[in-house]
């Protein structure tokens, strides 16, 4: 699904060479979204774009292809030309999905990581008025009639929520995995209850919560968040899942260093600027923020280590 916005221009950095400002293509970037409208990508990518639109000295259109954890977009983006006319907004999620099912791109060798600048929080919600009560509730459910318990959650039945699949192995438990392309319609799903509950990311859920219409069950985080100091962590109550997904910003491989140094420059100042931090706050993200180098070495450890954490937690054959 395609929609796109024109978000913002701005004028170039005084720092910018009028060379490498030129560097820029003459019409809006595209920037894509692999992930349906309404999602906590969606809006974080929506949120950034214009802060990155200023630094850059150019006009950003967001787009959206969902589809398949954003492998569905990561596939077309390695098609594209390297000239700067299209980047991709993009969580960890659609480097991880190439290690346990085919994929038509490697995550390696087919992108340029320009930057990463923030990384999503998840945790498990149900509707208010639901029977499951805690962390704990939850999974006694589902150890005693596995997979009748319904979670709606982003990625595919062959990659599940890493951190749904880690509760499910440390615990004993099977949950019935319904997958969907964004948080709107994950939300969407358990208030018809069609679903018993969303595992996602918290920006995705803040404002059913905050309305009380959702119950937060437990956060997979390190620590309580600010914004909901009476919910408890996943490992709080007994249960130790703590997981995150980097929120960063590719290209086609092959992009001319000079070009991908402007790209990098930009949203690494996007990172620092005061409006950026508010978003993060507002989305309940974490600051995660990595140049060029940083970022591509952080893809690089993923793919060589991953692996064996799949395997530990059964979502890849031992």
């Amino acid at each position: 699904m395609k929609r796109r916005l024109l978000l913002s221009s701005g004028l170039a950095l005084p720092a910018l060479a009028a060379g490498a400002q030129s560097l820029l293509p003459d019409r809006p970037i595209r920037l894509i979204c692999p992930w349906a409208p309404g999602g906590t990508t969606d809006t974080y990518l929506r949120g950034i774009a214009p802060i990155a639109a200023r630094h850059l000295g150019q006009s950003i259109v967001v787009e959206n292809r969902a589809g398949a954890s954003g492998a569905v977009a990561m596939a077309w983006l390695k098609t594209q030309r390297p000239d700067g006319a299209v980047i991709a907004g993009i969580t960890d999620a659609s480097v991880r999905i190439a290690i346990t099912q085919p994929v038509q791109y490697d995550p390696v060798k087919d992108f340029t990581y320009l930057a990463a600048t923030g990384t999503l929080n998840f945790g498990w919600a149900v509707m208010n008025d639901s029977p499951i009560r805690d962390m704990a509730d939850l999974v006694a459910r589902a150890k005693a009639r596995p997979e009748t318990v319904s979670v709606a959650g982003g990625g595919t039945p062959a990659n599940p929520p890493f951190g749904l699949r880690v509760l499910e192995h440390r615990t004993d438990s099977k949950f019935l995995f319904v997958p969907f392309a964004g948080g709107g319609q994950m939300i969407n799903a358990v208030m018809a209850r069609d679903v018993d509950l969303v595992y996602d990311a918290l920006g995705a859920l803040a404002g059913v919560i905050d309305g009380g219409t959702f119950r937060c069950l437990g956060i997979a985080a390190e620590a309580r968040f600010p914004r909901w100091p009476n919910v408890p962590t996943a490992r709080e109550q007994g249960f130790d899942v703590v997981t995150d997904l980097p929120c960063g910003f590719i290209a086609p491989h092959g992009m001319a260093p000079a070009l991908t140094a402007l790209f990098e420059a930009a949203f690494l100042k996007a990172a620092e600027d005061p409006e950026h931090l508010v978003l993060l706050n507002r989305l309940n993200l974490g600051p995660f923020t990595r140049g060029t180098a940083a970022y591509t070495a952080h893809i690089e450890r993923t793919m060589r280590e991953l692996p064996a954490v799949y395997r530990a937690v059964g979502m890849l054959p031992a």
